[in-house]
């Protein structure tokens, strides 16, 4: 334990030796927690505990050998808030941390807290909003081509540039609009709309659907590409076909195989009649028709990361238009890169900002009641 305490880790989560011994040092280099047990009553046992505070909010723990003791007893479990900047109900939801495992999780969330995941690790509810806010607020929208609408279909490209070359074939049956999260370094490819952004996708969406709706009024479909999908353009007009014969709200194409790729209801599927419902499809390419895309436009400033979003999207659109919700298998798509979920470009990214994709999700579904899992769904329900 006192190897552990000299490198700053906490032997339950809300006992901090680094914090304590700051205030209170022992020059004889002792154990710092058993100082603290022997007289816990008014320590500074973490930053993440306020005594009076809690003693103020649960008057019952003065009667107890120490508040700590109260707290760590019974109030973890009941999930008392230790102090006004931190809510236990909202980290058991978003970091998944319920019942025997919120004691590990807070561990863990408070370790990250130390380094470069302070900001994005957020404890409060109301933290995740303002710093969703924050980064809402600092996105800046720069128009470099500006139409007219040529056809009843658009492609959103979200890009730094690298996206296949392909989709700007001059035979293509679709619009395209390229929206650059870098400024690019070269002129970009012919497209009927360019613009840049900072932010990610799902801030871009929102952005162009708050600031310039008139743009994708001219669309029947819109279909919302990463710049790691790789399709052919004929397969795109097939695609929106598909979606026009069928009456669909929302869809994607089918994952080809060796894509990269989270859910295997998305993955083509030898002997599909063409596409299968399903109950959402991901952010990287969802399609949606004009009536979705603007019922749906308040989904997008729910995250900023766009995990959990698609959930809701997919949720809107089926409680507005029915199961009108599908994956086409006779399309098909290859994702090339692996997902962000850690440790990536767009993961530190969202991380120097104060986001966290999991919290996003796990906040999203809690707050709407979504069931968590894309899958395939019963043609025949409603």
């Amino acid at each position: 334990m006192t190897i552990g305490e000299k490198r700053g880790l906490r032997p339950t989560p809300f006992f901090d030796p680094v914090f304590y011994g700051e205030r209170r040092p022992r020059r004889d280099g002792g154990n710092l927690f058993a100082a603290f047990l022997r007289a816990p009553r008014g320590a500074p046992a973490c930053r993440e505990f306020d005594e009076a505070w809690y003693v103020a909010h649960h008057p019952e723990a003065s009667r107890a050998s120490s508040p700590w003791a109260a707290f760590m007893s019974h109030g973890l479990a009941a999930l008392h808030d230790p102090a006004p900047d931190v809510s236990l109900a909202f980290v058991a939801q978003a970091y998944r941390g319920r019942n025997k495992r919120l004691a590990r999780t807070l561990m863990k969330v408070f370790e990250r807290r130390r380094g470069d995941g302070k900001l994005s690790c957020v404890l409060r509810l109301a933290d995740l909003k303002a710093n969703q806010t924050a980064f809402r607020d600092g996105i800046v929208l720069l128009t470099m081509v500006d139409g007219p609408a040529k056809r009843s279909c658009l492609v959103f490209v979200q890009t730094n540039g690298e996206h296949a070359t392909a989709l700007h074939d001059p035979s293509r049956g679709y619009d395209l609009l390229l929206n650059f999260y870098q400024p690019p370094k070269e002129p970009p490819f012919e497209a009927e709309f360019v613009f840049a952004q900072n932010g990610t996708k799902t801030t871009a969406i929102w952005k162009l659907l708050t600031e310039r709706p008139d743009i994708f009024q001219a669309y029947d479909h819109v279909l919302f590409l990463d710049d790691d999908i790789a399709i052919a353009p004929p397969r795109l007009n097939e695609f929106f076909a598909m979606m026009k014969m069928h009456g669909l709200d929302l869809a994607q194409p089918a994952l080809a195989a060796g894509s990269y790729g989270s859910f295997p209801a998305l993955f083509q599927k030898e002997g599909s009649p063409g596409f299968r419902p399903v109950n959402y499809v991901e952010i990287m390419m969802p399609a949606l028709s004009r009536r979705a895309l603007f019922a749906t436009r308040d989904c997008f400033a729910q995250g900023i990361s766009g995990f959990g979003v698609d959930a809701l999207v997919g949720d809107t659109v089926h409680r507005l238009f029915g199961p009108h919700i599908a994956v086409i298998d006779s399309v098909s798509a290859r994702h090339d890169r692996p997902i962000d979920l850690d440790g990536g470009p767009l993961y530190r990214y969202l991380s120097a900002n104060g986001i966290d994709p999991g919290v996003e999700m796990w906040t999203i579904l809690a707050e709407n009641r979504l069931e968590h899992g894309l899958r395939e769904t019963d043609p025949d329900a409603h």
